[in-house]
């Protein structure tokens, strides 16, 4: 039990610095106006997303096997419940708007079906939760459907998207998919070897296990890793391979790096400073791009514009969580 509540602790503090350096990314990191900030932020890249998506399916694994109808109306309600709401509010907003500048968009309703089936165009970081809530779905009608076969299915799965992946089908099949649409299909794709392997990582309990077995896993991981990228040099496509070292290595072995931190009043500071990272994720776009472009805490694209947006995020999050809590409203913020 120590363990677990260490554990989450440094996943409440790694899911910060995750959300912070989205922020950096969206906001100022094809800026370069500094070279640092545009490195670390174009590195990070290939890491902070595969690590949400990881660490989602790491701590819903014992949801999905329990087949806990409570368990699961949860997990759904607390992924769906932002991502139709928020857009939906963005959406009445982005008709104000054009409505104040006498601009008559006659595709609007067009505009929120997209957004609600693809998780674009209006806010283009819910394309996040479009494949979260795809592939939610998808592990639960499977785990229903096959019951004590699930098992089985799930790694056949995962097997025949890495090959996809690795080889370059995916890419050459998806390829063509055009429009406000492309992005999200192809990520259904590309990202969710992230989700079965959190899945699987919670499965195995592996943040429980002896640290030489760790060792192997990744080990093996990365063998295996080298030897399909080998075989696919021909194939200008290794961005999801580059992704995937990432994640085995970042993710599986940095999870332990607070362990030092005793003091009862300091985790409980860390807890409270490290909640609200949804509300931050969903609200800093718009925060960014649309709200507030023009105030002076955040219209520079500069970083300190970016801990103006994330303590602006944060606290309409808090406040916003406090007056909802006792709701299923709750979920917007966290």
């Amino acid at each position: 039990m120590e363990k677990q509540k260490k554990l989450y602790l440094n996943i409440q503090i790694l899911r910060v610095i995750i959300s912070f350096n989205i922020i950096v990314f969206h906001c100022i990191a094809n800026k370069r106006q500094n070279i640092f900030i545009y490195f670390i932020s174009r590195i990070a890249v290939y890491y902070y997303v595969p690590t949400f998506f990881f660490i989602s399916f790491y701590f819903s694994h014992k949801t999905f096997i329990s087949r806990n109808i409570f368990r699961l109306k949860e997990r759904l309600l607390r992924i769906s419940i932002p991502y139709i709401i928020w857009p939906c509010i963005f959406w009445i907003k982005y008709n104000i708007d054009n409505k104040i500048n006498g601009i008559e968009d006659k595709d609007k309703y067009k505009i929120l079906l997209y957004q609600l089936l693809f998780g674009k165009p209006i806010n283009p970081v819910f394309w996040f939760q479009f494949c979260l809530l795809f592939w939610t779905i998808i592990f639960i009608i499977l785990i229903f459907l096959f019951k004590h076969l699930y098992n089985y299915v799930l790694i056949s799965l995962f097997a025949i998207i890495l090959v996809l992946n690795y080889f370059g089908f995916s890419y050459l099949i998806l390829k063509n998919y055009k429009g406000l649409y492309s992005v999200s299909i192809t990520d259904l794709f590309y990202r969710n070897i992230f989700m079965f392997s959190g899945f699987y990582f919670g499965v195995q309990d592996f943040y429980q296990s002896n640290f030489s077995i760790k060792i192997k896993i990744i080990a093996i991981s990365l063998i295996s890793i080298f030897i399909i990228k080998s075989s696919i040099n021909k194939i200008k496509f290794d961005y999801i391979s580059v992704q995937f070292i990432v994640n085995v290595i970042f993710i599986a072995s940095s999870f332990f790096p607070f362990d030092f931190i005793k003091n009862k009043n300091i985790i409980l500071i860390i807890k409270q400073i490290t909640s609200y990272t949804g509300g931050v994720y969903y609200l800093h776009w718009q925060i960014r791009h649309k709200i507030l472009k023009n105030f002076i805490l955040i219209k520079n694209a500069d970083f300190m514009s970016c801990i103006n947006n994330y303590i602006l995020c944060y606290f309409f999050s808090f406040i916003s969580f406090k007056i909802f809590k006792n709701t299923k409203l709750k979920y917007l913020f966290i």
